[in-house]
């Protein structure tokens, strides 16, 4: 578990995400009206592991509404699948659209960003990650960028993704560390470094290990309270 720092965010990286946002505008468009990123560190990590991934491999992005990772490494990997809990998202969108639930100017309408993806060739589909209709060994790589912590059964939702991952493929995700454990209510919570270390006990680990750093420099969400986030790559052995 690699736990984030401000000193990880060097220059790098920033170039690297500068080109990310210019690689997306170049196929929405300069004039797209909403973010297209919207994580920083995770982002990169996620996407510099995707690298060393075969293009010809099969890969799910999960909870990807309103992300366009997918979209960026379309460009250099063709099988790609990208899943939400699609019907959940279209409502909530058209309750925002009515102005029945809070607006969120950084959220794409829902129809705008799935027929965003597919009009770009993306392969966009329903699917709760605890149930996961897939048969075992199905996908090459799987990315959740911040998706676990929104899970209730996030035990579920770790074995059906290690299930469907192929022999020598990686899961890849993020999540947030806090220190204080927060439990699962309203649609999150923060996982303590103890909670963590059990939920991936039996997963191979193969990224870095380090230990978080609460120092208030490294909070997430503006900085408004001790939190971190932490990157996870498990590859299963062939």
């Amino acid at each position: 578990m690699n736990f984030y720092r401000k000193s990880y965010l060097q220059p790098r990286e920033l170039e690297f995400l500068a080109r990310y946002d210019e690689a997306i505008l170049s196929r929405l468009g300069a004039s797209y009206p909403f973010p297209v990123r919207m994580r920083d560190w995770e982002l990169c990590q996620v996407l510099q592991a995707i690298e060393t991934v075969p293009t010809d491999s099969r890969i799910l992005d999960t909870g990807a509404f309103n992300t366009y990772l997918g979209l960026y490494v379309s460009r250099t990997h063709s099988r790609i699948t990208v899943s939400d809990l699609l019907r959940a998202r279209a409502w909530k969108s058209l309750l925002r659209r009515l102005g029945l639930a809070p607006a969120k100017p950084t959220e794409a309408g829902y129809l705008t960003w799935v027929r965003a993806m597919r009009r770009l060739g993306l392969e966009v589909i329903n699917l709760d990650l605890t149930r996961i209709g897939f048969p075992d060994h199905t996908f090459d790589c799987i990315v959740s960028l911040s998706v676990i912590e929104h899970i209730p059964a996030v035990e579920q939702a770790l074995a059906e993704m290690y299930r469907t991952l192929a022999p020598g493929g990686r899961i890849l995700l993020t999540t947030d560390c806090a220190q204080t454990a927060r439990p699962f209510a309203h649609g999150v919570r923060y996982f303590s470094l103890e909670e963590l270390d059990r939920l991936f006990a039996g997963y191979p680990i193969t990224s870095p290990r380090n230990r978080p750093d609460f120092s208030p420099e490294n909070w997430c969400y503006g900085g408004k309270e001790p939190v971190v986030t932490c990157f996870i790559e498990i590859t299963k052995p062939r």
